[in-house]
């Protein structure tokens, strides 16, 4: 343990070398400025690590566009379904004249009867103000309020009659006779057609007025 004798007398020692190096500085012309610059020399350096570069947030990528067009949403697409023709025949039979038939591609154009027989065929007559005594002897009565025509194709194994005679062996054949008979008699025959899918599949010809 140090006395207090040796610690003053090492303090003074080191005031008087302080005081020593001072009057030395001047002497030497070095300056006040210069005493205080060599006491910072001597003094020790205190090393300040520099900081790094400041971290910095990664950048955000690139907004990335979608070069395909926007989908809206889905429509429906037109129906391909063929639209029924109102005007078209259920299959069955139906009272016609006809109109015009073409052999080659096997059509026949026909205008859609009402046939009255009977007791109906007087009332009908009485009705469209027809005169009675007329048509009395005809054996149908025919009413025909539409215009309406409509052409049909002829199925290939169609079966056509004639008033008294024998079918025909051919479409062909059956067809021509046909269009002969339209168009000679007028409406004084009437044709009873078959209509299935659509298709004519027999023709009958029947008698539409005694022509008296």
């Amino acid at each position: 343990m140090k006395t207090p004798g040796i610690v003053r007398s090492a303090t003074l020692r080191g005031r008087r070398g302080i005081v020593l190096f001072v009057l030395g500085a001047l002497a030497m012309g070095i300056g006040v400025a210069g005493v205080r610059a060599l006491a910072n020399d001597s003094a020790p350096q205190q090393h300040v690590e520099a900081e790094g570069p400041a971290t910095q947030a990664p950048a955000a990528p690139p907004a990335v566009i979608d070069p395909s067009p926007s989908v809206g949403p889905t429509q429906s697409s037109p129906s391909t379904e063929p639209v029924p023709d109102p005007n078209a025949l259920a299959d069955g039979v139906y009272p016609t004249f006809v109109r015009a038939v073409d052999v080659r591609d096997a059509t026949v154009t026909v205008d859609v009867l009402q046939v009255f027989v009977g007791a109906e065929q007087h009332q009908a007559a009485i009705e469209d103000g027809g005169d009675w005594a007329y048509v009395m002897y005809d054996p149908v009565y025919v009413r025909n309020e539409n215009p309406l025509v409509r052409k049909l194709p002829v199925a290939w194994d169609v079966r056509i009659l004639f008033y008294g005679w024998c079918d025909y062996p051919s479409r062909w054949a059956g067809l021509t006779e046909l269009r002969k008979e339209a168009a000679s008699s007028g409406e004084g025959w009437y044709y009873e057609i078959t209509v299935v899918d659509g298709e004519i599949v027999g023709i009958e010809q029947k008698v539409a007025s005694s022509g008296c």
